[in-house]
């Protein structure tokens, strides 16, 4: 709780995983750890609600193992919650309990592919619902209109302002890959947003709340010179009712000179001298 306060008011220009090191180092703890604290206090405060540190009894790890049941059967992982927040759960019989249900709903590839569809879905909605509360107004364009494009060729799973039949704003509500690294899904993502550029004015990315993939990207467009300007980037809130903007930059920017972190490296096999090659991909002034 002492770290997630600090982060919370953090508004330094570290990113964020360099500052839960930090934060990780004055506690005594490994950052991993730290990191896996603060998912499992995100999931608590999501069904529970806030909790002081007298109602919680077990450790981190019986919470991780009680979201996965979540994430299987909802209302098992909720009937068992008292019990594991008083310590009389055992990490063995809530493993238990999970092999039990992911035979019931399926193999764990169909599983973990299913609840992937569930959360995309889920998000898809979220935003939908958000983005009617926020109106175009939030994003610049009190006079525009919002629509859920339905069919396209050339994007998928969007929505977009369209102010005098002209659209304006395309927005994408993501919410990352766990299957792969998040550098890997944060460039994909500028690829994407690269190629809506062309036909908006503005493109908006929108993540679940908490979301550390959010800042994953924030400094790949930094790097591009796009955060701010054509790019924008945001999160629904706590309660999923509305859009809340990427506001504290400096949580976003990787130290360079402390990480030595350059999205735009590349590395390769020279084909006529078959020796490894490297360098960066660096800006082109098309003007």
């Amino acid at each position: 709780m002492a770290v997630h306060a600090q982060l919370d008011s953090y508004q330094g220009n570290d990113s964020i995983n360099l500052v839960i090191r930090h934060l990780a180092d004055e506690q005594g703890y490994d950052a991993k750890v730290v990191s896996r604290m603060l998912k499992a206090g995100n999931f608590l405060n999501r069904i529970a609600g806030p909790l002081t540190p007298e109602q919680v009894g077990c450790g981190y790890a019986h919470i991780e193992l009680l979201e996965r049941l979540h994430q299987l059967d909802t209302e098992t992982a909720l009937s068992l919650l008292q019990a594991t927040l008083a310590n009389q759960q055992t990490l063995q019989a809530l493993r238990e309990t999970n092999k039990r249900y992911t035979k019931a709903v399926g193999t764990p590839t169909s599983t973990t592919r299913a609840r992937a569809r569930s959360r995309v879905t889920e998000h898809e909605r979220l935003c939908g619902d958000a983005l009617e509360a926020s109106g175009p107004e939030f994003f610049g364009y009190p006079n525009g209109e919002m629509v859920r494009v339905t069919q396209s060729d050339f994007f998928s799973q969007f929505f977009l302002i369209q102010e005098n039949r002209t659209a304006k704003v395309a927005i994408f509500g993501r919410v990352g890959d766990t299957s792969r690294k998040e550098e890997k899904a944060a460039a994909d993502l500028l690829k994407l947003a690269s190629l809506a550029r062309p036909y908006f004015e503005k493109v908006w990315f929108i993540f679940p709340h908490g979301s550390s993939l959010v800042h994953e990207l924030a400094f790949y467009a930094h790097t591009i010179k796009a955060l701010g300007k054509w790019l924008h980037l945001g999160t629904l809130s706590h309660d999923g009712a509305s859009v809340e903007p990427m506001k504290k930059l400096g949580r976003a920017l990787v130290n360079e000179l402390v990480e030595g972190i350059d999205p735009l490296r590349w590395s390769g096999i020279s084909l006529s001298k078959h020796k490894k090659s490297g360098g960066a991909f660096k800006l082109v002034n098309l003007e």
